[in-house]
């Protein structure tokens, strides 16, 4: 028919199905400019392709198919900029999970290879760690490995911690007395808190940011020596504030025994600004 293409022209000229043509006129969001009541076949207009591009583009750009409609039924500019400033900040809200979510798993594969690169059992080194934010238990005299993790689980699991993002890395507070001793006394269980801007700050702990004399060791086995933070703290006058023992797992099938990092605070920043 002159000046008009079947659907099978126009889809195979604007890189479309013809089943999506056929969607688009069930949806009443664009029709053929005529259909043969004979036969029923679908015909499209050249000024048709213009309004079957502008609907490719925006579905390209994930503006959904009722949005388009709306837009094409007002014909109004102002809607159309609204619905894509919409799918902009749709897009930039994927992109910054997306960011989050890589940088997670860059932390994970840090978090495994940690041992793998610090080979330094029972040898003591200082090091500066920046301020850091936990969610922690306190460690009763009654409580098991099974019952303080639970506690702990139960307790991310509340409906206020569902936006509180978590590093995947459990660890103690420890007593720093009993650790002269040989002695691993947990005070509080702990895990990682990544971003705390989702809770009160009476749900969270800072540990603080200074210099830190650590060690590695399996701390809960007897596989460890106390002697040479014994000797280093013997000229100490004041006992440290904070004993942190960060957990490492190097299998996964069993961690109660793995790797521990000691960290102990022997520098807090603000006592020294």
């Amino acid at each position: 028919m002159d000046g008009l293409y079947s659907i099978g022209e126009t889809a195979k000229i604007m890189g479309i199905s013809v089943q999506t043509l056929r969607n688009y006129s069930n949806l009443e969001l664009l029709k053929p400019q005529y259909v043969d009541s004979n036969t029923g076949y679908r015909y499209y207009s050249f000024e048709q392709f213009h309004y079957i591009d502008r609907i490719k583009y925006l579905r390209n750009l994930g503006v959904s198919l009722s949005e388009i409609d709306d837009v094409l039924k007002n014909g109004d500019i102002n809607k159309l900029t609204y619905y894509l400033g919409k799918q902009k900040k749709r897009i930039e809200n994927e992109m910054k999970k997306l960011q989050e979510t890589c940088e997670d798993i860059g932390w994970y594969i840090d978090y495994f290879n940690f041992m793998n690169s610090h080979h330094l059992d029972n040898i003591p080194y200082i090091k500066h760690l920046d301020k850091r934010y936990i969610l922690s238990i306190e460690f009763r005299k009654e409580d098991t490995i099974e019952s303080v993790e639970t506690r702990l689980v139960s307790l991310r699991s509340q409906p206020v911690m569902s936006n509180v993002r978590f590093l995947r890395q459990f660890g103690y507070i420890a007593d720093f007395e009993e650790l002269l001793k040989k002695r691993f006394c947990r005070k509080e269980y702990f895990i990682y808190i990544k971003d705390k801007t989702e809770l009160e700050p009476q749900r969270y702990k800072e540990l603080p940011a200074g210099e830190y004399l650590c060690f590695r060791a399996r701390i809960c086995t007897d596989d460890w020596n106390s002697d040479l933070i014994k000797k280093y703290f013997s000229s100490f006058q004041e006992r440290p504030a904070y004993v942190i023992a960060n957990e490492h797992e190097d299998n996964l099938k069993e961690y109660h025994n793995c790797p521990y990092e000691i960290q102990i605070l022997i520098n807090d920043d603000k006592k020294r600004g």
